[in-house]
């Protein structure tokens, strides 16, 4: 029997070796299928690790309170819920024993203007607390300070790459830059850190709290307060919740989530959301991707069906000189199966090859990408493609063992 499988697979080689042409377009469609499926995969792994890369530079113990139930999904801080988390919530959290490092902060797109040079960026309405929690820390001056939210003092700290390209190698401490028409002066020129999953802070501003509710949204809110937990962190959030709910006026002996006004999610909460998400679209768009591969069966199925048809007397001639119709089955069928074969290998190599590109391009706009492969997605795909081959090839292959003796030598 191993001696007939060597033979089977010679003569599929032969035949897809001699018709080299028809065989490339054949497996056109497998190779673009387990080349998309690989590529995508592989996105998505690399996602995934830059997510978790990002939360654990900053650590796995913070803690964000956000307006809105947890019941409100998406409606969470939104125009209907944003207001219910206050200044003086933050007031009172700090105050507490069970958190550390307790900062409120709201967020702003604006067009910073200094002298000829103007650059839109994020402006972050924060305090001290925010650069202590995420551990990033002024190279030049100062971050805000208590005296300044205080006093809702018209400071601002500049971010890396912000600096840059508003001032050049110029030092910026000291100068004055407008902010919706309002003069700030620069205090302060912070480290460079480098973009994460979610955002850049090479590219921000950062202002006291007060400061932007006073003179740029004119509120009393806040759109989240982060902190960072003394010791074990889910006690700490149990902690925190009851403190909110006795400083919102919420009773609620039950602990029935969806009757808070706010809710609270912990780093590593946020990490398997954003993780989920993930995977969930990676999942969706290599489905569609996995589309290429039915087109190319179908490929398969129909060029092996004409082959079948060109190679009609050949198959008579087999079975006059003793091969079965079993034999011609496994021929054809193998034929298929290797066509596939070569196509997920190449689509394999091309599929990695692609991502690897695709990897340093994002590199260059995200510094801290990692090239990555989904060795499981890998040999799925290997393992589909070989499939494809049996079911789609599955059909000519009976035709062809079906054929009669006689009619099959007859035919021209």
């Amino acid at each position: 029997m191993l001696n007939k499988l060597k033979q089977y697979f010679a003569m599929a080689w032969l035949a897809i070796n001699e018709n080299r042409g028809r065989s490339v377009l054949t497996m056109l469609g497998i190779i673009i299928g387990v080349g998309a499926v690989v590529l995508m995969t592989s996105l998505g792994k690399g996602a995934e690790s830059l997510i978790l890369g990002s939360v654990s530079s900053f650590g796995s113990d913070l803690i964000y309170i956000n307006p809105g139930s947890p019941d409100e999904g998406l409606v969470a801080g939104s125009i209907t819920s944003v207001d219910r988390l206050k200044y003086r919530d933050y007031l009172n959290l700090k105050k507490s024993d069970f958190l550390e490092n307790v900062t409120p902060f709201l967020v702003y797109d604006a067009i910073l203007v200094s002298g000829d040079e103007n650059q839109k960026a994020q402006v972050v309405g924060t305090t001290n607390g925010y650069s202590k929690a995420l551990n990033f820390y002024p190279q030049k001056g100062r971050f805000i300070e208590d005296f300044d939210t205080a006093s809702s003092a018209r400071i601002v700290v500049l971010g890396y790459k912000l600096a840059d390209r508003l001032y050049g190698d110029k030092d910026p401490i000291g100068e004055d830059l407008k902010i919706k028409g309002l003069n700030f002066r620069i205090v302060g020129l912070m480290e460079e850190q480098g973009g994460n999953a979610f955002e850049s802070y090479d590219d921000m501003a950062f202002i006291p709290v007060t400061t932007m509710q006073t003179y740029l949204f004119g509120v009393d809110y806040v759109q989240t307060i982060m902190a960072q937990a003394k010791g074990n962190i889910d006690q700490a959030v149990i902690q925190t919740r009851e403190a909110v709910r006795r400083l919102h006026n919420i009773d609620n002996p039950n602990d029935d989530l969806s009757k808070d006004d706010f809710n609270i999610i912990t780093q590593e909460q946020a990490v398997g959301i954003f993780t989920s998400v993930s995977s969930v679209l990676t999942l969706f768009i290599t489905l569609i991707a996995s589309i290429s591969l039915v087109v190319g069966g179908i490929g398969i199925m129909n060029i092996m069906y004409v082959s079948v048809n060109q190679r009609t007397r050949e198959i008579g001639l087999r079975k006059a000189v003793g091969a079965t119709s079993r034999d011609i089955l496994l021929q054809f069928l193998l034929e298929a199966v290797v066509l596939t074969m070569i196509g997920g290998v190449l689509g394999v190599l091309g599929g990695v090859g692609f991502s690897f590109l695709l990897s340093k391009i994002i590199v260059r706009f995200q510094s801290t990408w990692q090239f990555q492969v989904n060795y499981e997605a890998l040999a799925i795909a290997l393992v589909v493609s070989v499939l494809i081959g049996i079911v789609f090839g599955l059909y000519p292959a009976r035709r062809a063992a079906g054929k009669n003796p006689i009619e099959a030598l007859r035919y021209e």
